[in-house]
């Protein structure tokens, strides 16, 4: 079995993440993009794929980009 944990960013929006694995391990901090217009994630959507055991922390963080 295969665990994922999907992100999905709104508008001009951007969410920093940050994951812990379950030994402890803190992983790089993802930026996931809103799905505003001219975005570099125009899904603005990011799948993180936990690994065995499928045990981890995540942390989210969103910052409001203002009007476009």
């Amino acid at each position: 079995m295969t665990t994922a944990v999907k992100v999905h960013v709104n508008g001009r929006y951007r969410a920093t993440v940050e994951q812990t694995t379950a030994d402890g391990t803190k992983l790089d901090p993802i930026v996931v993009e809103g799905n505003y217009e001219g975005s570099s994630n125009p899904s603005g959507e990011h799948i993180f794929w936990l690994q065995q055991t499928a045990s981890s922390t995540f942390k989210v963080t969103e910052e409001y980009l203002g009007q476009g």
